[in-house]
């Protein structure tokens, strides 16, 4: 995410990426606190998964690695449409204004 932030930051879209990710990390910390995020360790078993996402469904490796974390979570939620419609492919249930009223 930091790269990307300092790419736009070169670009002239961002003033500071420092700042843009600060703020993120600080609401990231908020929401873990508060319960209404869920933050899991990468390790090797999340790696290996990742892979097999990757080369069943041509995921990037990132979006991958979302998809293995969050198989025992109640709910996934993504604005990228791909990985939306692989998570539901994999049985994910995606949180949605329908699924979560």
């Amino acid at each position: 995410m930091a790269a990307i932030l300092g790419k736009y930051e070169r670009r002239g879209v961002l003033k500071s990426a420092k700042q843009v990710f600060a703020r993120f990390v600080g609401e990231t910390r908020l929401l873990v606190k508060l319960n209404q995020l869920r933050l899991t360790p990468l390790n090797s078993v999340i790696m290996f998964d990742s892979t097999k996402y990757v080369f069943k469904h041509g995921l990037y490796m990132a979006d991958a690695v979302q998809l293995a974390s969050a198989k025992d979570f109640e709910l996934f939620l993504t604005y990228d449409k791909k990985l939306a419609k692989v998570a539901g492919e994999e049985g994910l249930r995606l949180a949605t204004d329908k699924n979560t009223q």
